[in-house]
């Protein structure tokens, strides 16, 4: 974090002219498929783990503590005028002699409100890539259990909506639109998420990597915010093995991916490479304490890893 820039300083060019630190090439090539038959096996079988009760009205198949006429029993209460006379348990009343009403768990969809992070540092040593993998992959495990997902890109201050009810025929629909998502310039999240006009209750899943001045001043009155309305938060926090560790030296221009700096000149050696490092793990400290301090989760999800590895080890405790 040169210059305390969040690490925002992604495209880098060496001063001969050689090879950069780390090449511009954002997003996924065109004819690069990032999700194939062999994703969609490995993700269906999860199951997205929202504790918190569903208030929605349509039927799924998650128990709430709304009584309905599912098959599963839940317990019993006296009989009140006006309930319906065909639930009453004769049986209990020819015991007690008093009528009593059986009561079932009533099955509701969960609500999965998933939001990417589009801005341009979100594109860089195959950032965009995973990041699109682990969006599909809850995208893909809630529709699959019929739950309903609302899917949000932030592109700037904006974002786009797209609710979709639970089911896999909406899941090709959701990756599609993962697929086709472009990271470019500066991105906003507080600002976008503020402003969502429907946000169902449920848990909310924030897919970025958090380099940005806005979230850092008011993430935490952004999870506070989404607690307020009902959720469970979530932070998914992508990075690249490039920005986690430094392999070459030299000379190199650092240019802003989202453009909000100018660009800086800069020698990169153990001094240098100790003093970013030291920076980084302050940033990182700073996104963990906006989590702690709003009662959010937070996942931190690197290239290194792998997606796979993500998948079942470091999101073990997403899926249900």
């Amino acid at each position: 974090m040169a210059e305390d820039k969040n690490n925002q300083l992604h495209s880098v060019k060496k001063e001969d002219g050689s090879e950069s630190l780390g090449n511009d090439e954002r997003n996924a090539k065109p004819d690069a498929q990032i999700f194939d038959s062999l994703f969609f096996q490995k993700v269906s079988r999860l199951r997205v783990a929202i504790a918190r009760k569903s208030t929605l009205s349509y039927q799924g198949r998650r128990k709430t503590s709304y009584k309905g006429n599912s098959a599963e029993f839940s317990d019993f209460r006296e009989y009140l005028p006006g309930d319906d006379l065909r639930r009453i348990d004769w049986n209990v009343y020819a015991r007690l002699d008093k009528p009593y009403i059986r009561e079932y768990m009533e099955e509701r969809e969960g609500a999965v409100n998933l939001f990417l992070d589009l801005s341009a540092s979100m594109g860089f040593w195959g950032k965009d890539v995973l990041s699109k993998q682990l969006a599909g992959a809850v995208a893909v495990a809630a529709l699959s259990n019929l739950d309903r997902i609302s899917l949000s890109l932030i592109e700037e201050d904006r974002l786009s909506q797209l609710r979709l009810s639970g089911g896999k025929n909406n899941c090709k629909r959701a990756l599609k639109i993962l697929e086709d998502a472009k990271m470019s310039g500066n991105g906003d999240l507080a600002q976008a998420i503020r402003h969502v006009p429907y946000l169902p209750a449920g848990i909310s899943i924030l897919v970025s990597d958090f380099m940005q001045e806005s979230f850092l001043e008011k993430g935490e009155e952004l999870c506070r915010y989404l607690k307020y309305r009902g959720q469970k938060v979530i932070l998914m926090q992508i990075l690249a093995k490039e920005e986690q560790v430094i392999e070459e030296f030299g000379t190199y221009e650092l240019l802003d991916a989202e453009g909000a700096y100018e660009s800086v000149r800069i020698s990169l050696d153990e001094k240098t490479v100790s003093g970013y490092e030291k920076e980084l793990a302050a940033f990182l400290k700073q996104v963990q304490r906006i989590a702690e301090n709003s009662g959010a989760d937070h996942y931190l999800c690197s290239t290194k890893d792998g997606f796979e590895r993500i998948l079942t080890q470091t999101l073990r405790m997403l899926w249900a």
